[in-house]
């Protein structure tokens, strides 16, 4: 018969089932307190013969397999291992349990059980009883408590209050707007005084994104990085800074935002603090440093490129003489593609001779500008006008500073030679051994008046290297073929002085970063080549050549294709031509070193206002070419000289 053994658990006699190899595998509680260990120790291995120790042998108990039917009662004495005696009377009968496994059964009648389990019994209540005292002494202990509640909670409270007030101004005695916003947005009641110069309010109650005034299309994006930073998808050190950084402050104060989590006990997020700093003297000592850092980039400047700078002053003259004039005609009637091109080539002149200040106004200029051309207005023109004059102001300062340093002769309206004797020596006596007059003329201008192009290009090389640094790209230096060639300063010095658009598109749309080369199978740093040459028939070629990514005709096609443009007839070549269009820029947002849309047009309107023309070639991923052919001019006679007068 199977058997589950539970019933024996109510059984006031000591009840053991063995199996085949002695061990116990179940006993009831009154077995237990007769061996003094508890139930899972003896069932947990434990052999009956380990249990006990019998005056003499019980009959089976080493030999159980062949018991088939119960054993009679044998009396014996016993010790427990635990130092317990008594005496017994046992027998052994075979059993099946439930899951039909066969077993031994051992029978217990403890003759000394009752005195055992009146110790046992006496000792727990024993217990009960100290207990009892003790409740009892806790009793009197609450007793005298709430007698004394209610000047414990008073005392409590005003304690409560005292930190509270130091909290307070402990928070309001800080120059940061301190907060803090829980999981669902809203700001909880602790902030500092210091908010309301910093966030300009108490933000208290309110949700977050309304206290950071953020724009209605960011609202979403900000809940779900909220969400984030409270479900600890990641680590909050992560996360936080993708928050927003800074607060849209009215009064045009720097106010950096930061944040911080706030855990509980257990380290569980309850809330995130913010806290708001007004950085606004850090950043303009910040400004201070790199206008200090320009400043001495210019006075180097000065020094070392004393013949550069003079030029620059006379062309920027011109420049902004023209800027003035374009600017005098009526809102209705102004150029605005004039405009730009003039605006443009002052900027690029001044970034490179560290005109830092000069440079902010053109840029800045040029925004007026694009706002005028999408939306023209009286007043947008004014603007445009008064940032002209801060311009020309600037400007006017560098001469001042110009003139302090390399002297009054620098700033010359014409360009001065400077003629060792021994030069001039040697060019009469090359003079005396002509005879014919115009052979004698070009002489003469080749000697004095002609100068090397490449001291033209020479700094341009500065400008794509900062541009490089700029965009953590790496450039070799720029290299230069057959720059001794002489030309004339006063025929090309307006083409020359475009150029510095070309060597930053070259950097900023050509050449790649050093991650983005070396997977396309180039070196780290790019390449730029300016070539100098002269046809047979005349013709001055300057060509820029870059290996850069190229020049992709389908993303012209698509810009062409946004405004309604068909250029699906054209050629690739054809395509890429568009890159002189006016205001035509493959870049979609405006940067201090492109996106206008104008340097490329200021390079073609300038070859073509002395006759020439220009082009590009561009292989996709291969690199860039840019070709300018214009008539090679030597002399200052007839046709020439209206080119000059009208320059």
């Amino acid at each position: 018969m199977k058997i589950q053994y539970s019933i024996f658990d109510t059984l006031l006699e000591p009840v053991f089932v063995l199996n085949a190899e002695q061990k116990v595998v179940y006993c009831n509680e009154t077995a237990a307190v007769v061996c003094d260990l508890s139930i899972r120790k003896i069932t947990k291995g434990m052999k009956f013969l380990d249990l006990f120790e019998f005056s003499e042998p019980v009959d089976g108990l080493n030999e159980l397999i062949n018991i088939t039917d119960p054993t009679p009662y044998k009396e014996v004495n016993f010790k427990t291992s635990q130092g317990g005696e008594g005496k017994v009377q046992i027998t052994l009968q075979p059993i099946f349990d439930s899951m039909g496994d066969k077993n031994w059964i051992v029978f217990v009648r403890d003759v000394t059980l009752e005195e055992r389990l009146q110790k046992k019994y006496r000792a727990e209540l024993e217990q009960k009883e100290d207990v009892i005292k003790d409740l009892e002494d806790a009793k009197a202990q609450l007793e005298n408590y709430s007698k004394n509640l209610e000047q414990m909670v008073a005392d409590r409270t005003a304690e409560i209050q005292r930190m509270n007030q130091m909290m307070t101004a402990l928070l309001d005695s800080l120059n940061q707007g301190f907060f803090i916003f829980n999981a669902e947005g809203k700001v909880l009641e602790v902030s500092s005084k210091a908010c309301e110069a910093t966030i300009e309010c108490r933000p208290q109650g309110q949700f977050i994104w309304n206290v950071l005034k953020l724009p209605e299309k960011k609202v979403d994006g900000f809940q779900k990085w909220m969400q984030t930073l409270f479900m600890e998808m990641l680590p909050f050190e992560d996360l936080a800074p993708l928050g927003p950084e800074s607060y849209p402050h009215s009064q045009d104060r720097n106010i950096a935002l930061e944040y911080f989590p706030l855990r509980s006990a257990e380290g569980t997020m309850e809330g995130v603090v913010v806290v708001a700093s007004d950085i606004t003297s850090l950043v303009e000592a910040k400004k201070q440093a790199e206008r200090d850092r320009e400043y001495a980039k210019l006075i180097i400047n000065l020094v070392q490129n004393k013949k550069e700078i003079g030029r620059f002053i006379r062309e920027s003259q011109s420049l902004l003489s023209d800027l003035k004039k374009g600017l005098q005609a009526s809102w209705e009637s102004a150029d605005g593609e004039f405009l730009f091109r003039q605006l443009h080539t002052l900027k690029g002149g001044a970034a490179l001779f560290s005109i830092q200040e000069m440079a902010e106004f053109c840029h800045h200029a040029e925004s007026i500008l694009a706002n005028f051309k999408e939306a023209a207005s009286a007043e947008t023109y004014q603007q445009l006008q008064a940032e002209s004059v801060k311009i020309e102001t600037a400007f006017q300062a560098y001469i001042a500073k110009s003139e302090e340093i390399l002297g009054s002769s620098a700033m010359a309206m014409e360009r001065q030679l400077e003629i060792p004797v021994s030069k001039f020596q040697s060019a009469l006596n090359k003079i005396e051994s002509k005879t014919k007059s115009n052979e004698i003329t070009q002489l003469l201008l080749g000697e004095f008046a002609m100068e090397s192009i490449g001291s033209f290009f020479a700094s341009y090389n500065d400008v794509a290297q900062r541009v490089a640094e700029a965009q953590y790209k790496q450039l070799n230096p720029v290299h230069f073929e057959n720059a001794d060639l002489k030309v004339l300063p006063e025929i090309y010095s307006n083409l020359f002085a475009t150029f510095v658009h070309s060597f930053r598109n070259s950097v900023d749309h050509g050449i790649e970063s050093p991650s983005e080369r070396e997977e396309n199978g180039k070196s780290p740093a790019g390449n730029i080549t300016v070539t100098f040459t002269v046809s047979p028939d005349a013709k001055l070629m300057i060509r820029i050549d870059d290996d850069g990514k190229g020049i992709n005709p389908e993303k012209i096609r698509e810009k062409f294709a946004k405004k309604g443009v068909d250029v699906s007839a054209e050629t690739d070549a054809q395509v890429i031509q568009h890159v002189f269009d006016s205001q035509f820029s493959t870049r979609d947002q405006v940067t201090e070193t492109s996106g206008r849309g104008v340097g490329m047009d200021a390079i073609k309107y300038a070859a073509e206002d002395l006759g020439g023309r220009c082009w590009v070639d561009s292989t996709y991923g291969k690199g860039t070419s840019l070709f300018v052919e214009v008539p090679y001019i030597t002399n200052f006679t007839e046709e020439k000289i209206k080119i000059i007068k009208a320059a």
